[in-house]
């Protein structure tokens, strides 16, 4: 990016490759050069259990902007869950229970409150839920008070909704509702809570900007939008997901040791990119591991990645332990134990359907060719032939990378 800050902290965030877009990039300067408390907001919607590494770049800029001294307000969205956030995919998402919804925002807020300084001090975040004030809104002032300050036309040329358009793919009249419930949350925070900038992934860059104009048409005052860019890894695709599934963020669905496995198996092209983003490191330190992409040298800065990432997402994890049974592992030496997740499985089941159940691939025509390539293990005995059947527990290893420990019942 192009623009230089002369605030310290939105330098650091520039370098370490955070920044995207701005509403305004000279004012936002200002705001963290002056002496202004600076209240941000960032939202997560509970639309399941558990927040995802995609999240965690979010996470770590509440973090930094803590650390400077901004203030920030994290919204979980017990609203705008009830309607799917409009991913502007082709198809809708699903429609949660309420219950269900309430349910969602109990297990992340327990994760957060580790990960995210809340409590009494200056720069300690605040949680609201936007179910609070969106619950209270009457539909017919809302369109009378609201309505007008909404431009159909600027929705209709947002690149979210033209490129939909243009694919002829059907928008729904809910995913309209969503952009005018978001803005409404940035003027409710922004007149209740003296909120002056939100933060979000760039795929909600059409509802920030219109949360921004509806602040200054209802009070001719300015307001400000800043985006991340979005987690993808140098094939462009979405970072947190592997095999098994998404990379949760909550040890219940994801283990330590999957979890620690998931940063320590990234493409080297990534390592250096990860490492500015989602730890701490000195960026020159980083740096150095440039020249090393590529060599076996790489592996120490993935071990550093994985190590510094794991420990901020969960202080209780065991790291040593953990790189002890990786390594085991790795020379075919080690029972990795309570470290890897754990199935029970009938007797006989053969061993191209266990590797569906063991959610180690999916489906049993690709674990035939896994079988058939050598890449499965049974207690660290190759398996040819896809029609074994297994009379024994033990661990299953796919490559590598993947493992399960099985118990016959």
């Amino acid at each position: 990016m192009s623009i230089v800050f002369s605030s310290p902290i939105l330098q650091d965030l520039n370098l370490r490759g955070f920044l995207y877009q701005f509403t305004d990039a000279k004012a936002i300067d200002d705001l963290f050069c002056s002496k202004k408390d600076v209240v941000f907001y960032v939202g997560f919607d509970a639309t399941a259990k558990s927040l995802h590494v995609g999240h965690l770049l979010w996470i770590k800029l509440v973090n930094k902007l803590q650390k400077a001294g901004a203030k920030p307000i994290i919204i979980v969205g017990g609203a705008t869950s009830k309607i799917g956030d409009p991913t502007w995919k082709d198809t809708q998402r699903a429609m949660l229970d309420y219950q269900d919804i309430l349910s969602n925002i109990d297990s992340i807020m327990f994760k957060l409150s580790r990960l995210i300084k809340f409590g009494e001090e200056n720069s300690s975040a605040r949680l609201l839920n936007n179910d609070e004030w969106i619950s209270k809104i009457n539909y017919m002032e809302f369109l009378r008070d609201f309505g007008p300050l909404f431009s159909i036309n600027k929705m209709l040329a947002m690149d979210s909704v033209s490129s939909r358009l243009e694919r002829q793919q059907h928008l729904s009249f809910l995913e309209f509702n969503y952009m005018l419930l978001q803005a409404y949350d940035f003027l409710y925070l922004y007149e209740n809570h003296n909120c002056v900038l939100e933060i979000g992934g760039a795929d909600q860059w059409s509802n920030m900007i219109s949360g921004v104009d509806l602040i200054r048409r209802k009070t001719g005052k300015q307001a400000f939008g800043m985006s991340l860019s979005l987690l993808t890894n140098s094939d462009g695709k979405k970072m947190g997901k592997t095999e098994k599934g998404t990379v949760w963020i909550d040890e219940k669905l994801t283990s330590h040791f999957d979890f620690w496995q998931y940063w320590r198996n990234v493409d080297d092209k990534d390592v250096v990119k990860l490492l500015k983003l989602f730890t701490d490191v000195e960026i020159s330190e980083i740096e150095k591991f440039e020249k090393l992409v590529g060599t076996k040298e790489i592996n120490e800065a993935k071990i550093l990645l994985a190590d510094e990432v794991t420990k901020f997402v969960h202080e209780d994890a065991d790291i040593e332990s953990i790189k002890k049974t990786a390594s085991g592992l790795f020379h075919g030496t080690s029972d990795p134990a309570e470290n890897i997740e754990h199935f029970e499985i009938e007797k006989g089941t053969s061993i191209d359907k266990a590797l569906v159940l063991l959610n180690l691939s999916k489906s049993q025509t690709l674990a035939k060719r896994l079988i058939e390539g050598k890449g499965v293990k049974l207690n660290g005995t190759i398996i040819e032939d896809f029609k074994y059947q297994i009379q024994e527990g033990g661990i299953i290893s796919v490559g590598k990378k993947n493992f399960a420990k099985i118990k016959i019942i």
